[in-house]
Parts: structure tokens; C-alpha cells; sequence
């Protein structure tokens, strides 16, 4: 599957755009996915008034790179996944 050979290197690439200051790839990384979670669990609290997220659908999730962050951070969340093979089936 070609998207797959692919994902690692474009968010490599989006993570030096978004990080700049990162002192190396991982860093970035680290940095990225770090505020984007805590995003998630601002807004889940904002609207919820509560801070156990125990359902997480990620739509779209292509081979599961942002899938394997949100189930690392929040561990004890069902989580579930839809993909679509091709864009025409979005």
C-alpha cells in the first residue's frame, strides 16, 4: 500500500514546519501530538464537564499513526477506527 510507505515521512515533514524550534524530528513529534491531545482533552472537558474520555472514533484514520497516540494517552478509551480505501468513498 503506497499511503502507508508514505505516512511516516509526511508527518515528519509537517512536524519540522510546525515545530520549528525542535531540536530533532522526535522532539517535534513529541511537541506536536503533545498539543494536539491536550487540545482534545481541553474541549472534551469544556463540553463534558468531565475528564475520563472512555470513547474515541477516529474517522479516517488511514493507517492508524494518530490511532496509536490517542490510544497510548488515553488507555482506558474504547477506541475505534473508519477508513475509507479510496478518497471517492469519504
Amino acid at each position: 500500500m503506497q499511503a502507508a510507505s508514505e505516512v511516516e515521512p509526511a508527518t515528519l515533514a509537517v512536524v519540522t514546519r510546525a515545530v520549528p524550534s525542535a531540536k530533532s524530528l522526535e522532539e517535534g513529534n513529541r511537541v506536536m501530538r503533545g498539543n494536539w491531545l491536550k487540545a482534545i482533552e481541553d474541549h472534551h472537558f469544556q463540553y463534558s464537564g468531565v475528564c475520563d474520555i472512555r470513547d474515541i472514533l477516529d474517522v479516517g484514520c488511514s493507517v492508524g499513526v494518530s490511532t496509536r497516540f490517542l490510544a497510548d494517552r488515553f488507555p482506558s478509551a474504547q477506541v475505534t477506527v473508519s477508513f475509507a480505501r479510496n478518497v471517492s468513498d469519504i
